[in-house]
């Protein structure tokens, strides 16, 4: 089992994550079948109570990763503490919300600062924002964010933002990005 604790310096929790050596049980799910390629991974993500599914019996495995979706994996990573829980710092979170607290967390620990005038939670999640969120987590965790690797090898390099510009050099080195 590996436990990742992280505290602000007045000791307010920010993440508390416990991975266990070897996921729980999976949930099973009418559109996940055995022999699909993405299988294993529902069940490893479903065993650690990071994805529930959209549905009681439905994973939904060929629908767009929404911003709302993405903070909650991480919120759910790091044990669901209540850092930030109610701090509503989008006009577009409504504070009942099925992301709602994870979204007040994302925001109040640097995750995330939104898009535009709000977070749009609903929003599919570009490539860009996905790597700019999961460096920003990795920073706050305090796990090496410090590799990065050169974004000229890509067609597209040239259009990637200047806010995710440190990220996606990170996720090129790290190898979560490959093209």
């Amino acid at each position: 089992d590996k436990t990742i604790a992280v505290d602000t310096p007045r000791g307010e929790r920010l993440a508390d994550i416990k991975l266990p050596s070897q996921p729980g049980p999976a949930k099973e799910f009418s559109d996940v079948k055995t022999g699909d390629w993405y299988k294993d991974t529902v069940d490893q993500v479903t065993g650690l109570g990071l994805f529930s599914g959209t549905s009681a019996s439905s994973f939904s495995p060929g629908a767009p990763l929404t911003r709302g979706m993405l903070v909650t994996i991480l919120h759910r990573l790091s044990g669901e503490v209540g850092f930030g829980e109610g701090s509503s710092a989008f006009p577009d979170v409504k504070a009942d919300a099925w992301y709602a607290k994870a979204v007040d967390w994302a925001s109040a620990t640097g995750v995330t600062a939104g898009a535009g005038e709000g977070f749009d939670p609903d929003g599919r999640i570009t490539r860009e924002q996905l790597v700019t969120m999961l460096y920003r987590y990795a920073v706050m965790i305090g796990q090496d964010s410090g590799k990065t690797a050169s974004l000229n090898g890509f067609p597209d390099a040239a259009t990637v933002s200047s806010y995710a510009q440190a990220a996606m050099k990170w996720a090129v080195a790290e190898g979560l990005v490959q093209g």
